[in-house]
């Protein structure tokens, strides 16, 4: 035969079966067929050839001397198809086969945190773990790891006491003063005492009167200036040089690294409030939330 008069690889299946097994009904059970589908092949293979295949008889059908020689030459090309694919590289069936889906982490974050000190270090994690698909929720709620918000992991920065969770410190928070080195036109203050005739910037939650006290400083916290309730527009505003504010380091590496601000003076004081890794105990997550944990704190530590 040419091979523009190859036939169909099921007829050619079928019509092996059923000389090797004698029988239509047993070939039709090997294949998974209908007995009707393999008389069909079978049919369809003699008129392509011109020649009968298989004497009818009462009982069933009989192959010819023909078909016999016929369906070694096929068991042989079967075998080699079969042989063929076995050598295929393990390492190029790898990759034929369908990779594993992720595991989807959903990580609750407060905003300036996530844009200021995780999305930065983001990349390393996305190498070391390509079967972590991360996705970040920025958000001041608290995540309720239920099934309504599909949290897995929450970055909180708070007191470390949550109610029927896992909280895990992650860092505590070093609060310093910065400015823009262009605030009022570079006169930027020299002494702790020059901060009274300052515009301070206020955040609703970072007050200044811990870090007046830690300094010597007999000041009350400041009434007046802009007051944010988000630290991230509270930095955007110190470095625009609209006045001196009391920033979070993690909030401001890259805008120091950068000379956007600058650091006045070398005294800071430890926040109250530190960075906690939180999650359920019985989340079916727990291996991937141990791999980011344990990145995380590797993060951690470089940065200090």
């Amino acid at each position: 035969m040419t091979g523009s008069r190859l036939p169909p690889m099921q007829t050619l299946r079928a019509f092996e079966a059923a000389v090797r097994l004698g029988s239509f009904t047993r070939a039709a059970d090997e294949l998974a067929l209908t007995q009707g589908a393999i008389s069909q092949h079978v049919r369809a293979l003699e008129l392509r050839l011109g020649t009968a295949l298989f004497v009818r008889e009462r009982f069933g059908a009989v192959a010819t001397p023909e078909a016999h020689a016929l369906a070694l030459q096929v068991r042989q090309g079967l075998e080699v198809l079969q042989r063929a694919f076995e050598r295929v590289p393990p390492r190029q069936r790898t990759r034929e086969a369908r990779k594993p889906e992720p595991t989807k982490l959903t990580v609750s974050v407060l905003p300036p945190f996530a844009a200021r000190w995780l999305a930065p270090r983001l990349p390393s994690f996305l190498r070391r773990h390509p079967d972590i698909a991360l996705q970040l929720r920025p958000e001041a709620a608290l995540a309720r790891f239920d099934r309504h918000d599909g949290v897995d992991v929450a970055l909180r920065y708070g007191p470390g006491a949550w109610p029927d969770l896992e909280a895990e410190r992650l860092m505590d928070e070093e609060v310093f003063v910065v400015a823009s080195p262009a605030y009022r036109g570079g006169r930027l203050p020299r002494r702790f005492a020059d901060l009274a005739r300052c515009t301070l910037l206020r955040h609703a939650s970072q007050p200044w009167e811990p870090w007046f006290q830690a300094v010597g400083l007999d000041l009350t916290e400041p009434r007046g200036g802009p007051l944010f309730t988000d630290a991230g527009a509270l930095i955007d505003a110190a470095a625009n040089g609209l006045g001196i504010a009391l920033a979070r380091a993690t909030l401001v590496e890259a805008e120091l690294a950068k000379g956007a601000l600058v650091r006045l003076w070398r005294r800071s004081i430890k926040d109250i409030y530190a960075h906690f890794i939180v999650w359920r105990s019985d989340s079916a997550k727990r291996d991937a939330i141990d791999a980011l944990r344990r990145w995380l704190h590797e993060e951690a530590a470089a940065a200090r």
